[in-house]
């Protein structure tokens, strides 16, 4: 292979690479972004958490007491916080999906250049594993209310 045609290939798989890497950055962003809610108790319940599973927010329905006992009402949080864990993890997870799907498809450097490092371990030393949630963006300060109380809507 001449070393214009080399050079060439090199510049393509680089441009992958870099686009590769602007396309996680972006989705890391995105990611950041995420909440979900879920309810318990019939919907009396709801908790909604940050892309990170943090519970952001819980909110209590004024009935709650009407139709459950507030003994259940620990269990009722977990499980609606678990939930919108669980969602806001596969959410974030299908954002990924695009990004892994083109990694698998990037050629290898070696393919261009015995005994070069494969670049799809650059890009997923980048992102992670598949079950990441965000590990980038995550805001410095927290404008969030630090109420220690639930919200009771009415």
């Amino acid at each position: 292979m001449s070393n214009d045609a080399l050079r060439h290939q090199m510049t393509e798989v680089l441009a992958l690479v870099q686009e590769q890497m602007a396309d996680i950055a972006a989705v890391q962003r995105e990611q950041a972004q995420l909440t979900a809610s879920a309810q318990a108790a019939d919907g009396l319940v709801e908790v909604t958490v940050d892309a990170r599973g943090h519970v952001v927010e819980t909110v209590i329905d004024e009935t709650y007491l009407d139709e459950y006992e507030l003994e259940e009402l620990g269990g009722h949080v977990t499980e609606a916080a678990q939930s919108a864990a669980q969602l806001v993890a596969q959410r974030s997870a299908a954002l990924m999906m695009p990004i892994e799907e083109r990694r698998r498809m990037m050629p290898s450097l070696s393919d261009v250049v015995d005994s070069a490092p494969d670049l799809r371990d650059l890009t997923r030393a980048v992102y992670g594993d598949d079950d990441a949630v965000v590990r980038a963006g995550e805001p410095e300060d927290d404008d969030r209310d630090e109420s220690a109380f639930p919200t009771v809507r009415s």
